[in-house]
């Protein structure tokens, strides 16, 4: 009997840690509807790209947070901007967890600005959120060469490139190996981030093109409009709104 006994506790042991494991790893539980009804609760994340060709093309994602940092699903909780709704979506990860989001596309601003308005479970309305819209500039404002030796400086120019304020550069380098293979090793190194203007210009010395070891193969140049907008200032600590569009531009070496 007392061998029985110890086998029914070790199995009710065993599914308990089971128990718990699973919960551990299944995520941000959904919060029930009745639980958050205030926005002073919540914390919003709000992040909005722009096409700086047409304003009209662009995606919008907001991840709401409870107080204890844990993602906010609840599908009755309503998000519009501009007077559209967006569609909550539940996205599966590996291991059973789960992301809740809001997400919508291609939304018409409205006096140059993207306005949110949330719903909660209860019905109260409040203001969310409004984000700037990034005004328009077109890519053959920038002026520079597709092709490019090794052995010259390279100057890259740009003009007009309204609400641009960040270069983003990053490189592509080709590995040289001590072993004779006919395949050849490229690595993507970290970007370099440069404060810039509307107008410009930006050159590169040749002394940066190759170290031991590696060869410069392929620059990125990414023109990135960045803005930011006002949150509810009733949201938890963290929350932010912002914005972003770019121009990429890509330089081949040789």
């Amino acid at each position: 009997m007392k061998t029985n006994r110890q086998v029914k506790t070790k199995l009710f042991m065993l599914l308990c840690c089971m128990y718990f494991l699973l919960n551990s790893c299944s995520g941000p539980v959904p919060v029930p509807a009745s639980k958050i009804e205030d926005i002073s609760r919540i914390k919003a994340e709000i992040d909005m790209y722009q096409s700086l060709t047409d304003e009209n093309e662009n995606s919008l994602s907001v991840t709401l947070y409870d107080e204890k940092g844990k993602e906010f699903g609840n599908d009755s909780v309503k998000i519009a901007v501009n007077g559209k709704t967006v569609e909550y979506r539940i996205k599966q990860q590996l291991y059973y967890s789960k992301n809740y989001f809001y997400h919508a596309e291609n939304i018409s601003p409205e006096n140059g600005r993207y306005d949110l308005q949330i719903q909660m479970s209860n019905g109260k309305k409040f203001f969310l959120a409004s984000i700037p819209s990034l005004k328009l500039s077109s890519s053959r404002n920038i002026v520079y060469k597709e092709d490019a030796p090794l052995n010259q400086d390279y100057s890259i120019q740009w003009s007009g490139l309204q609400d641009v304020n960040v270069l983003y550069l990053s490189k592509s380098v080709k590995i040289q190996t001590k072993e004779k293979s006919n395949i050849e090793t490229f690595v993507q190194q970290a970007e370099d981030t440069i404060k810039i203007g509307p107008s410009g210009n930006y050159t590169i010395k040749k002394e940066q093109f190759s170290r031991p070891g590696d060869t410069l193969d392929i620059i990125s140049f990414k023109f990135t409009a960045e803005k930011t907008g006002t949150v509810n200032p009733h949201l938890l600590k963290g929350s932010s709104g912002k914005i972003k569009g770019s121009h990429e531009e890509r330089v081949n070496f040789k």
